[in-house]
């Protein structure tokens, strides 16, 4: 527990400034890396050399590298973000001192949760220019939403930066036009579909299907393999194969008339329907493999009617960050969402 609350994200909260301290888990990584490797280094130079004047210097240099190591991994977790209400500028420091990044008050959009695949958190500041992009981690990551340190975060810290943010800050004012030509989606009233590139993924899943029954017929590959492997490769190309022809031909349509958007393919597996007015919000979600970033999903939330409970429709992906704002704008043009 001790070290949990090590890594949590702390704060100190003044009249004209908000520091906040996003990577206290590399105080808790350098306090584990010092244990374990002091243990490594004593019984090495012990092992190697029993006799402790032959040991003596080795240990000296060894342990030199290693407080480099430590001290490297503490002065990160001391990395700050730090809003400055007097100056309106937000900036990230380095081991607490270097200034490593810059933002303006009256550039930054919001703070914002970001959720990745594994079911993780963190809280992130975005800048106007890609506001759905990488941001500027403010929090440590958590996995409970009902986390104690995220919640108390939320309510200490946040109202204050939200605070700074918006005084002085002048509200653009934008003409209200309508949409007539949409980008991401095949309009045909009261009918609007969200464009696919199926094509690629209709040739790939004929392609897997195509090996399957090439395998199947010749077992080129699997020839001198037993039952179970043939089954295994042959049932993973066709399952791979279907699963991309699926795909391809699944689509989201909004229908303006009966107010709802379905999620449709020919087959009419896992077909789901949603009222407009069991609408919740929208969650974006960027996915990340092994910490790369891998693309954003664009999920809409609903309440199921008659319970307490909500249900996702994942409605877009995106390789990028850059066209996701007018996307979003299409969308709640059709729903006439404010």
């Amino acid at each position: 527990m001790a070290l949990k609350k090590i890594a949590q994200t702390r704060w100190d909260i003044e009249s004209e400034r908000v520091t906040l301290y996003p990577y206290r888990i590399y105080n808790v990584l350098s306090i584990g890396f010092a244990v374990i490797f002091t243990a490594f280094i004593i019984f090495f130079c012990k092992t190697l050399y029993p006799d402790p004047s032959q040991s003596v210097s080795l240990m000296i240099t060894m342990f030199l590298g290693l407080t480099i190591i430590v001290g490297i991994l503490w002065g990160v977790g001391r990395t700050s973000v730090v809003f400055d209400s007097s100056a309106r500028v937000m900036r990230k420091k380095l081991f607490g001192w270097l200034n490593i990044r810059s933002e303006k008050f009256d550039d930054l959009d919001n703070i914002g949760v970001v959720r990745n695949t594994m079911g993780g958190y963190n809280y992130r500041a975005f800048p106007k220019r890609n506001k759905y992009g990488k941001g500027v981690v403010v929090s440590a990551n958590y996995t409970k939403n009902d986390d104690a340190n995220a919640i108390a975060l939320t309510q200490e810290a946040f109202p204050v930066i939200m605070q700074f943010l918006s005084t002085g800050y002048i509200e653009p004012t934008y003409a209200d036009t309508a949409i007539t030509d949409y980008k991401f989606y095949d309009t045909h009233p009261p009918y609007y579909a969200i464009k696919r590139k199926w094509i690629g993924g209709l040739l790939i899943g004929l392609c897997l299907i195509a090996l399957a029954l090439n395998e199947f017929i010749n077992q080129s590959m699997t020839h001198d393999s037993d039952l179970f492997h043939k089954v295994l490769v042959i049932g993973g190309f066709l399952l791979g194969g279907a699963a991309f022809v699926f795909s391809a031909f699944t689509k989201i349509v909004f229908d303006t008339a009966n107010k709802t958007v379905s999620r449709i393919n020919p087959l009419g597996v896992g077909n789901q329907t949603f009222a407009f007015a069991d609408f919740i919000n929208f969650q974006i979600t960027r996915r990340t493999y092994n910490f790369v970033y891998s693309g954003t999903d664009i999920n809409m939330y609903f309440q199921v009617p008659g319970s307490n409970k909500q249900k996702a429709l994942v409605i877009k992906s995106f390789s990028s960050t850059k066209k996701i704002d007018q996307f979003l704008q299409e969308t709640r043009h059709i729903m006439a969402l404010k």
